[in-house]
């Protein structure tokens, strides 16, 4: 008898048939090598199976290509069409979590929704799966066609079994990174597995040989906190290409020089100096000497800035080496999850920032410092260089098909005429139309081709959500509090309350 995960995987296969595409008209946000920027040709023509075979500048340059056999002429007349967008750090576990935690800060999202609080507990293999695909495909819908997933809950074979099950499941392409670390084995007392990390590396070995998995959409990496020797070696032996790790610092216990830790793990040559891409997330605290490292080695940083903003880890300094930034969501479950949403927040707090340096000094900003084409690259090609794939994020010949086309007949849309100010500044997850990953159609006239809820996956996953929002209301938070604070060497001292806002007239806040 078929496994769950095999019954979803064959569900699947209906929607992988290749084509060669032939988009015929539109505007084409395109990339140029030579001048490191966009291109914008209006009035073009693209053709594409799996990768980009040609890009015209005019609707019917490639219409010779027309009777050949298999292509499939889409009128894309009137429509955006762009590269797909990359999330460099996200959760995509923990969808089932949805809406519970609007107001948390980071103090204590370690002790209730992160891999180190209740979830490994409560949450089944059937539960990471279910969540993790249903995470991915959201973010498909979304336009997002590649992601780092960031899979903390690799707590057992069978759970992280389970999340790469998901990710594979969904048809998007995902550098999913198994998580080396502690497990959490009780709650009360708070009890931890600090030996896991031996049968973790063991499954990463045995998980390898077949990676990249689904057609080359799908490739092992490895997540860690802090990555060490055994983890790094682990890689390189593996052949996984990929290692990613957080690094808030600041006030927070993890330090403020993890990149540097790192860098320092292979005494007499650079850990950074690698072939493998190594992609620290927040980097909150970022100091010029890592920012140094990050530029000599070519390794980058993920910015996450509802994230960073929400849980208070901030980003003082990231627009410092946005030059080696891409963006990321984190932990959808609090906020949405598009990309489209990460750009245009990024672009305005940067712009608020560096304005008001100006405003400081009695002056009036004369210019701004930061352009809508700036951000769209940060959610585009600054995610396919930080996965050490300049193919992905850009359209450009010999680039993969992974395609948005936007409908602009939307109200918000109407009279647009710089298409990169329309998507960063105007559009919605609604706007994208159709979606290609790998030349393949995943999104067709606003609808993903999966019917997710005609196969169930919804109510599996509110079942899934109504079983841990049971469950976490019945647990001993405080016990995973003192836990974790004792792990971290974190007293009272450490912690300060903000001022908080009042927003109702008369008696009351509003909070």
């Amino acid at each position: 008898m078929l496994s769950r995960f095999q019954v979803v995987s064959l569900l699947f296969l209906g929607c992988t048939a290749q084509s060669l595409m032939l988009l015929r008209g539109g505007t084409f946000i395109t990339y140029s090598e030579s001048t490191s920027n966009l291109e914008i040709i209006t009035d073009g023509a693209m053709l594409f199976n799996d990768t980009i075979i040609a890009i015209s500048n005019s609707t019917d340059g490639l219409d010779s290509h027309a009777n050949d056999e298999g292509v499939q002429i889409v009128n894309t007349t009137g429509k955006i069409i762009s590269p797909g967008f990359i999330d460099t750090h996200r959760h995509t576990w923990q969808t089932a979590m949805r809406t519970l935690g609007p107001n948390v800060q980071l103090e204590n999202y370690f002790w209730m929704f992160g891999s180190g609080g209740p979830a490994p507990l409560i949450l089944s293999p059937d539960d990471i799966h279910i969540a993790t695909l249903m995470g991915t495909l959201e973010a498909l819908n979304a336009g997002v066609t590649t992601s780092l997933d960031f899979a903390h809950m690799t707590w057992t074979r069978a759970h992280a079994q389970a999340g790469l099950q998901g990710v594979i499941d969904s048809g998007a392409r995902v550098w999913w990174c198994y998580n080396v670390g502690p497990v959490v084995i009780s709650g009360d007392p708070y009890t931890v597995n600090r030996s896991a990390s031996v049968d973790q590396l063991a499954h990463i070995r045995e998980l390898a040989p077949n990676s990249p998995f689904n057609n080359g959409l799908v490739t092992l990496g490895i997540a860690a906190d802090p990555p060490t020797v055994e983890i790094i070696e682990t890689a390189q032996n593996s052949s996984v290409n990929l290692i990613t790790a957080h690094d808030v610092g600041g006030p927070f216990p993890d330090g403020d020089n993890v990149i540097t830790e790192v860098n320092n793990l292979t005494p007499g040559n650079p850990t950074l100096n690698s072939s493998m891409a190594f992609v620290f997330a927040h980097a909150s605290s970022l100091n010029p000497s890592e920012a140094r490292l990050l530029r000599k080695f070519n390794q980058f940083v993920s910015i996450t800035p509802e994230s960073e903003m929400h849980y208070g880890h901030g980003h003082p300094s990231s627009y410092l080496i946005q030059d080696q930034a891409s963006l990321g969501v984190d932990t959808h479950f609090t906020f949405s999850l598009d990309i489209i949403g990460q750009m245009r927040i990024w672009l305005q707090s940067t712009r608020l920032g560096l304005y008001q340096e100006t405003l400081n000094k009695f002056k009036i900003p004369s210019n701004t410092p930061m352009s809508v084409r700036q951000a769209f690259l940060m959610g585009t090609r600054n995610g396919g260089l930080a996965l050490k794939r300049p193919d992905l994020g850009v359209l450009r010949e010999g680039a993969k098909a992974d395609v948005l086309v936007f409908s602009t007949d939307a109200i918000g849309l109407i009279g647009w005429s710089d298409p990169v100010a329309a998507i960063v500044l105007h559009s919605n997850v609604a706007d994208i139309e159709d979606i290609y990953v790998d030349g393949k159609l995943v999104k067709s006239a606003g609808k993903l081709v999966v019917d997710w809820e005609g196969q169930g996956f919804a109510d599996q996953l509110r079942a899934s959500a109504v079983k841990f929002r049971e469950a976490f209301a019945k647990t001993n938070i405080s016990a995973f509090e003192e836990g974790i604070k004792l792990q971290g060497s974190l007293t009272d001292a450490d912690f300060q309350d903000p001022f908080e806002v009042d927003v109702t007239r008369g008696d009351g806040t509003g909070f």
